[in-house]
């Protein structure tokens, strides 16, 4: 994981977007493609290895502000054009969140899709 954007606001639960480093998951699995997210996001294999560090995150959580109960892999990268990263490589949460509602909302789901990472 390269980064994570938190999401929550007016929500019951802490959920989180997460930013794959590729360079990393290929260290999980080294057969994955130098430069496809997708195919990256979706592996079976990176999915249980950030499914169990989510577990272990979740585990030592001390309230609800500090448990991320649903995450996502992003398995597009953000865009600099919308705001979502700055010109010097930080994370915009907010133009994050706004850019991308529908994912939002779609990992809030009442009844998860096979993509969102519930614990």
């Amino acid at each position: 994981m390269r980064d994570v954007v938190i999401a929550g606001i007016n929500r019951d639960e802490v959920a989180a977007l997460v930013v794959l480093d590729l360079d990393g998951c290929r260290l999980i699995n080294p057969g994955l493609p130098f430069d496809d997210l997708a195919a990256t996001a979706s592996d079976p294999l990176i999915r249980g290895a950030f499914r169990e560090r989510f577990a272990k995150l979740l585990a030592m959580s001390t309230g609800s502000s500090t448990r991320i109960t649903r995450a996502i892999l992003m398995d597009t990268p953000m865009s600099i054009d919308r705001g979502e990263v700055t010109d010097k490589g930080s994370i915009n949460q907010r133009a994050v969140l706004e850019h991308r509602s529908q994912l939002i909302d779609h990992l809030y789901s009442p009844t998860p899709a096979a993509d969102v990472i519930t614990l």
